[in-house]
């Protein structure tokens, strides 16, 4: 990266070099980095990238908002309420299992759409 980037990771951890990049912050190679994964999460809180003043941390979720989690913990409750009310949810991740669990769903006693 050029002298005096700013070097921002939310990727995934680990697909970058963190003894790298705590050599280059600290060099003044680069002038501060904002990192919200890490090749261990969470990190251990002797990491050296957690002890320079030019690196902001986050946990792995900073950019999701408040309204976005509740967002989500709604749309996940209402598909849990209608599961046990019978339904099929509506955001199944691995459609092609519905059928085999709607099935293991009425052997234990619930009404299950398909």
């Amino acid at each position: 990266m050029k002298p005096g980037s700013i070097f921002v990771s939310t990727a995934r951890g680990g697909i970058h070099d963190e003894s790298a990049l705590a050599d280059a912050l600290a060099r003044g190679h680069l002038s501060g980095a904002g990192l919200d994964v890490w090749e261990t999460e969470p990190p251990p809180h002797d990491h050296p990238l957690l002890a320079l003043p030019n690196v902001v941390a986050t946990f792995h979720t900073a950019g999701v908002s408040h309204e976005g989690r509740r967002g989500v913990a709604e749309s996940a409750a209402a598909q849990v309420l209608g599961l046990l009310k019978g339904r099929r949810p509506r955001h199944v991740v691995n459609p092609q299992v519905w059928p085999q669990v709607a099935e293991r769903l009425r052997s234990r006693g619930f009404d299950v759409a398909d």
